[in-house]
């Protein structure tokens, strides 16, 4: 299950571009994301809605990222929109900021929403090696250190 199935419309509409508010994810542009998507990070798995501690970690990811709209000629429209956009932990968004789309670009709405979902799963699961990555990490040089 993909969590844009939670979406209105299914994930496959466009739902509008999310108004910026205070220009925070937490009471700004990412509350209509919460709507859609909850409060957990659809990448780890993680509730970001309590303690307060959490939700100050809470993000936004934008699936298909930013730089697809220069690289690749993907319409901002559909980069920015709520469709594209998914709750993540910051870690998650971290592991995930140097992610890239490769060509072919979309041509057409359906495309767009295709490349969305299997982006997504590319991202679900490196954030998943990330995390397994810095779990060992941390264990070998911080816990037992």
């Amino acid at each position: 299950m993909l969590p844009f199935d939670r979406y209105e419309g299914g994930g496959r509409k466009l739902l509008g571009r999310p108004p910026g508010g205070d220009g925070t994810c937490r009471r700004g542009y990412g509350v209509p994301v919460f709507k859609q998507c909850g409060l957990t990070c659809v990448y780890c798995g993680r509730f970001l809605g309590a303690p307060y501690e959490a939700w100050l970690d809470i993000s936004i990811d934008h699936v298909i990222p930013r730089s697809a709209i220069e690289q690749l000629g993907v319409p901002r429209e559909w980069v920015e929109d709520v469709a594209n956009l998914v709750t993540c932990c910051r870690a998650c968004n971290e592991f995930l900021n140097q992610y890239r789309v490769n060509p072919p670009a979309p041509q057409n709405l359906a495309q767009f929403f295709d490349l969305r979902d299997q982006v997504f799963r590319d991202k679900r699961e490196l954030a998943r090696r990330r995390h397994a990555e810095e779990r060992m990490w941390y264990e070998k040089n911080v816990k037992n250190g």
